[in-house]
């Protein structure tokens, strides 16, 4: 029983030190519930769902109850309650809670797209470093058995030169060589360290070392160009500014308001409340028309029809800016498909290269300094093949985050 209980923790160890790695996805969702940006956008939308319930609450009546009690100790001994209730609401003809309510539900729009817009810009920003770090990793992987090689390669040479095969010179470009590669590792493990770093500084979330896993990604297909979240809520600006100067060419109309107002004072029995008995009961139009203020309310007409104008022509560059950037995305992207596709026929013939180098240094023709090097150009070769690959899937969901698709098909 002991054996079995010792067995199966050297399992539990094995899964957890050689076992765990982290998934994007795992990560995504992480960063969606921990990180800064999202936490700032939950506050920025609930906000936005106060002020809407603020701007209807205006649109209910003012009501008021109140009850005291007085002792006057020179003329009784008695205490004397008393109690009022009042109610009034106003209804004018260029009535302001009415323009807030409007406001205030273009402004919860925009907060629910923002809310949306900033979800795929975390999802894409995750992704991002999360290919940089696999980059890194594999990157740093490569250049370690590079430097092994290049070890190797200096030893052999340094032998041959000892054995007068090799010039003085052949053996300083080989320590040349050496320190290159040593350099390469170096980097390598920093840029590894700080990709890292800053993935889970982004998260908020406790970097425990783990491996990240090759995220299977789906074939990708390239969607059609269409408006983003950005110019959807340029558009609802838009309308708040044609709502305001709406709102600007009424205020040229007299001032009309509706009002009703009740109030009811009980200084005797405040608690008789089937006696109760309106004090006060009235409803009330008024009209005015300020002559002086009509220049001042021109001048304010004229501003807000300027603006109207600049922020449509704002939508109108955005517009075409984006239709351009989507065209240069494309070209980026036929040309990394085009360049990956040739890096991948380059890492076949490095890989052919390699397998036809062993054949011949198992035959004698070759020595183990030609095959080392020979290695070198494969490995090489797949720095050069795995970079242009993580370059693609990245530029990919570059295009999507542009037009405000689902980021990976998801998000």
């Amino acid at each position: 029983m002991k054996k079995f209980v010792a067995i199966l923790m050297l399992l539990i160890i094995f899964q957890t030190v050689f076992c765990e790695n982290y998934k994007l996805e795992d990560l995504i969702r992480i960063g969606l519930e921990n990180s800064y940006d999202m936490q700032s956008q939950k506050i920025y939308l609930q906000n936005a769902k106060s002020d809407l319930r603020s701007s209807y609450l205006d649109l209910l009546p003012g009501f008021s109850a109140s009850f005291g009690s007085s002792r006057n100790f020179d003329q009784t001994n008695e205490w004397e309650n008393n109690a009022s209730l009042s109610l009034n609401k106003s209804f004018f003809l260029n009535e302001p809670s009415y323009y807030n309510v409007r406001f205030s539900i273009l402004d919860m729009k925009n907060a629910e797209i923002s809310d949306l817009d900033q979800k795929k810009q975390v999802v894409y920003s995750i992704f991002s470093d999360f290919l940089s770090i696999l980059e890194a990793q594999k990157n740093l992987e490569i250049q370690k058995s590079n430097l092994k090689l290049q070890q190797h390669i200096h030893k052999q040479i340094q032998i041959q030169f000892e054995n007068g095969e090799k010039s003085k010179l052949d053996l300083k470009q080989s320590e040349n060589s050496l320190i290159d590669y040593q350099i390469a590792v170096k980097d390598a493990e920093i840029s590894l360290s700080k990709t890292r770093s800053e993935l889970f500084l982004f998260l908020d979330h406790e970097d425990r070392g783990y491996i990240f896993q090759e995220p299977n990604i789906s074939e990708w297909q390239i969607p059609k160009f269409r408006l983003n979240l950005s110019l959807e809520q340029r558009k609802n600006e838009i309308k708040k500014s044609e709502i305001n100067l709406f709102q600007q060419k009424m205020n040229f109309l007299p001032s009309l308001s509706l009002s009703y107002s009740l109030y009811h004072n009980d200084p005797d029995d405040v608690y008789a409340f089937g006696d109760y008995q309106r004090s006060s009961n009235t409803l009330a139009l008024n009209a005015s028309y300020d002559i002086f203020d009509l220049l001042d309310k021109k001048e304010n007409l004229g501003k807000t029809r300027r603006n109207l104008k600049l922020q449509k022509l704002a939508y109108e560059l955005a517009k075409n800016e984006l239709e351009k950037n989507w065209q240069i995305l494309e070209k980026e992207l036929k040309n990394l498909e085009n360049t990956r596709d040739l890096y991948q026929q380059k890492l076949k013939l490095a890989e052919e290269n390699l397998q036809m180098a062993q054949q011949q240094y198992n035959l004698g023709v070759i020595s183990l300094l030609e095959l080392d090097r020979i290695k070198l150009d494969y490995q090489n070769s797949q720095i050069s093949y795995l970079n242009r690959y993580y370059q693609l899937l990245r530029k990919q969901e570059e295009m999507r985050l542009l037009i405000s698709d689902k980021i990976l098909g998801k998000w």
